[in-house]
């Protein structure tokens, strides 16, 4: 049976290009459908889903939003009616990998349409914006962004050579498949430079108890990335050693760029969860993420280009006003590990940031804020001792055995 493979573009100005992607896919066994998302000129290549349906599909039609003449709204609408009609193929089962090409605005459209769908799922967008800071674009999905060096605008044997790589790469991808395999079961750990020690001393102990370590970068992204894959179900349990982008969030440090879930996807699961406060001892900071007015002379630890500042007292006091908030929601399948010694590599004795009665504040504004529910125990090690993973993996599989915290 062919795979099934959704082109997505603006055929008023790529339609050249799609006729040419379909023309290299004809040696592979794959079934292109071409999605139109352009609205301004006639198709240059005839579509299988019609700019009409996209936009129809968003609650719109094509002639009162050539009226609007907005073309913010223009965009929103065909990401959205993209969306729906790409998410309903892929129930179906009739989605097996996702291609998209554009400049700044189709690749802003395409990718919006890409980041509804399922981890996994092959996607691909040649564009020509690939070689600048695309996180706006891929998000936490797994989008594979291609460079088109050349603009996408005239066919020539360069660009035809390019189009032939990406249609390559594309089914490479399809034919692999998108399935994760349900093997042992995973559990997610978050982590960062100056706190992954934690991390790889749980991957042992997860191993000896019959599991899968899948490890998130906690930078923002990453934990929102591990978010999305609690909720596609593909989780058993959670280690949330490192709680750091909190603070960047606060003050617009390096690892910023939450959103409102974080900490939320797996009480709502009912997936068991260990949560520990790693890196909120510190916000980081770089020349591309200059540190605000209010932290100066602050002490900081160097880690690269980049810098660890210490919080003090008030920010602990909202760090845990923002954890209880969030683990309230959901508390029967929780339990907070609070390490005595030292919350990251730059908060231990004779370190820069080492502060216990700092931390301690945090600890004692959780106590009186967090459901009774929630268990809180504090162990007398550093987060970067392997007794302090030891412990959180004997709770959490505890946990995930009984089916809570109970």
């Amino acid at each position: 049976m062919k795979k099934r493979l959704l082109i997505v573009a603006t055929l008023d100005t790529k339609g050249r290009e799609v006729a040419y992607i379909k023309e290299c896919l004809k040696g592979f066994s794959v079934h292109p459908m071409v999605m139109d998302v352009g609205i301004l000129g006639t198709p240059l290549t005839p579509p299988d889903i019609t700019r009409d349906e996209v936009i129809e599909a968003a609650g719109f039609h094509l002639k009162d939003l050539l009226n609007k003449n907005d073309r913010s709204l223009a965009i929103q609408v065909v990401q959205q009616g993209g969306s729906l009609l790409a998410t309903h193929l892929y129930r179906e089962g009739k989605l097996d990998g996702i291609f998209g090409m554009g400049g700044g605005t189709g690749t802003a459209i395409v990718t919006a349409i890409m980041r509804s769908l399922p981890f996994g799922l092959p996607k691909l967008v040649l564009s020509t914006v690939a070689s600048r800071d695309i996180r706006e674009y891929v998000g936490t999905k797994d989008i594979v962004m291609f460079h088109s060096v050349a603009d996408l605008l005239g066919l020539n044997e360069f660009i035809r050579l390019i189009l032939a790589q990406a249609a390559y790469a594309i089914c490479g991808m399809m034919e692999r498949g998108s399935e994760v395999p349900r093997g042992k079961p995973m559990v997610a750990v978050t982590a960062y430079g100056i706190n992954s020690l934690c991390a790889m001393n749980a991957e042992l102990f997860l191993q000896e108890k019959g599991y899968e370590m899948i490890s998130f970068h906690a930078n923002g992204c990453g934990g929102m990335a591990m978010e999305e894959l609690l909720a596609q179900g593909l989780i058993s349990g959670v280690l949330d050693f490192t709680l750091h982008e909190i603070a960047d969030e606060m003050f617009g440090g390096y690892c910023r760029g939450i959103g409102p879930t974080r900490l939320e996807t797996a009480g709502q699961m009912k997936i068991p969860r260990i949560i520990a406060p790693g890196g909120l001892d510190n916000a980081v900071f770089s020349p591309f993420y200059p540190m605000p007015e209010c932290l100066k002379g602050r002490k900081i630890h160097p880690h690269d280009i980049r810098f660890c500042v210490r919080m003090g007292p008030e920010e602990m006091k909202k760090f845990a006003i923002i954890v209880a908030e969030k683990l309230n929601k959901s508390p029967e399948f929780t339990w907070v590990l609070i390490p005595g010694k030292g919350w990251s590599e730059a908060d231990k004795p004779g370190n820069e940031l080492f502060d216990p009665e700092t931390n301690q504040v945090f600890v004692e504004e959780l106590r009186k804020r967090l459901s009774s529910r929630i268990p809180i125990e504090e162990i007398d090690v550093h987060i970067s001792d392997p007794a302090f993973a030891k412990r959180a993996v004997e709770i959490l599989d505890d946990m995930i055995q009984k089916g809570g915290n109970q």
